[in-house]
């Protein structure tokens, strides 16, 4: 049976890392300001952790990110 779930020492696959670069870029394609690197860095940890609880999809990606308190925290 495989494994739903990654832990730290996982490796994330080209297609996992593709997914993860797609949603990112909409994301910040989405925010209505200029976004800087730190924020960036941010999203992008907080996808790798839902990616590796459990979320594959680009939406659920997608849903959880737009819900997170760091975007909120951003875009207000």
């Amino acid at each position: 049976m495989g494994s739903t779930y990654f832990d730290d020492e996982q490796e994330i696959g080209p297609q996992g890392l593709a997914l993860l670069r797609n949603v990112l870029s909409e994301l910040f394609r989405d925010q209505s300001d200029a976004s800087n690197a730190e924020e960036q860095l941010g999203l992008a940890k907080e996808l790798v952790a839902l990616f590796k609880s459990g979320f594959r999809s680009e939406e659920e990606l997608k849903a959880m990110a737009r819900s997170s308190s760091f975007l909120n925290d951003h875009n207000a």
